[in-house]
């Protein structure tokens, strides 16, 4: 049987250095897991309110196809705490509610990128974008996220890479893998010059509620005639990863997406709906956010700061400090790391060695060559012992 090229050339790094670790975990070897950015496998557990409302909704006779959109509850639900949080304008007709941010991007890439079409993406950026507008004939043009400048957009680089071809611009903030979150300043100038070449803005907004230091900007509360399409739900910030819950939104001020959206619809309707289980918790949980989101947040901060200070004390390593998400995305110097040749040698070596399992940078993309993801999900004992082994392995 002959294989697709489409399916042959898919990579995806995070799950590719786990399938790594565990082949070294059979060898009887103890594994720290700081690739996976999912906080229920650790300490942060799923509060006891939001498992009873899928246990409700389960029990309760909600076992059934919902509405392609998703169901009407929740697209009201979410579209009432967009407007509250962002000071938007949304109805429920839309939201459209996927299984999870993962089939969003999905079926945004397919309706809007064929035959070398490109998609404007930040460098580094998570591997979906590339993998996606890959699998549907397109191009992921990277634009550079300045590491020098805390990892804000290189606006003038932006600005040269859009084409003919440019489709959709995409703000990922915040960041994966970098843990920036970019600027107001810099989301207007963003704005602008898609305004400029009438393009459409993708904003990934998973991270939006794990901030530490500054606020989150939400790219629609600033466009006024560009059309944004917001990505969202309910893994990180309510600790429900295996549910599998997302949506889109669109802002559309100048009705612009008429077609992209009913594209979009038709897809949706082909694969029936997501779970409706979760969609009738998730109702509950936009009514009763909890404070579940604010401790972890507390707790994330410490372990960003202790894990931050750890890097930064290595010789050979420097490392800027995130404000969002959970991620640290330190840059490695070769030039005294010598005894290894690129990030995925050092990274597959760290794992076989002291088993700790991070990610490559350059399954990133360009931009992130030379770089380790790590997560700071870990408890500070785990993390104080990573970093010992860390130290001790550079040596």
């Amino acid at each position: 049987m002959v294989v697709s090229k489409r399916i042959k050339e898919i990579s995806y790094a995070i799950r590719e250095i786990a399938a790594v670790a565990n082949e070294v975990a059979k060898s009887g070897k103890k594994i720290y897991h700081l690739n996976i950015g999912d906080p229920v496998i650790y300490d942060f557990k799923t509060p006891q309110y939001i498992s009873q409302a899928l246990a409700d909704a389960s029990f309760g006779g909600k076992n059934f196809y919902v509405d392609s959109m998703g169901a009407l509850e929740l697209r009201e639900e979410i579209a009432r705490s967009q407007n509250q949080k962002n000071n938007l304008n949304l109805h429920s007709d839309d939201v459209l509610v996927t299984s999870g941010v993962t089939e969003a991007i999905f079926f945004l890439i397919a309706a809007l990128i064929e035959d070398k079409k490109e998609l404007l993406i930040p460098g580094p950026s998570y591997p979906l974008y590339i993998n996606y507008a890959k699998f549907f004939e397109g191009v992921p043009v990277e634009y550079e996220l300045d590491e020098e400048n805390e990892w804000e957009p290189n606006i003038d680089d932006l600005r040269n890479k859009i084409t003919d071809k440019t489709q959709a611009l995409l703000i990922c903030s915040p960041n994966n893998p970098t843990g920036v979150m970019f600027s107001e300043k810099m989301i207007k100038k963003i704005i602008d010059i898609a305004g400029e070449y009438d393009l459409t803005i993708i904003s990934d907004e998973i991270y939006d509620q794990i901030t530490y230091e500054k606020p989150f900007t939400c790219p629609a509360s600033l466009s006024k005639d560009v059309p944004v399409i917001g990505l969202n739900g309910f893994s990180k910030s309510h600790l429900a990863t295996g549910w599998r819950l997302g949506y889109m939104y669109y802002h559309d001020p100048e009705n612009k997406l008429g077609e992209l959206r009913e594209g979009i619809a038709k897809m949706a309707r082909a694969r029936l709906s997501a779970s409706s289980v979760a969609q009738y918790a998730a109702i509950k949980i936009l009514k009763n956010p909890g404070t579940h989101t604010k401790e972890m947040v507390a707790k994330l901060k410490e372990r960003r700061d202790y894990s931050y200070e750890r890097l930064r004390k290595i010789e050979g390593i420097t490392c800027v400090k995130p404000n969002g998400a959970f991620y640290l995305f330190p840059k490695l110097n070769f030039n005294e790391f010598k005894k290894w040749n690129d990030d995925k040698e050092f990274v597959i070596d760290l794992l076989k060695t002291t088993g700790i399992c991070t990610v490559y940078g350059s399954g990133f993309g360009e931009y992130g060559k030379d770089h380790v993801r790590f997560t700071f999900l870990p408890t500070k004992d785990i993390l104080e012992t990573v970093y010992n082994n860390l130290e001790e392995f550079i040596g």
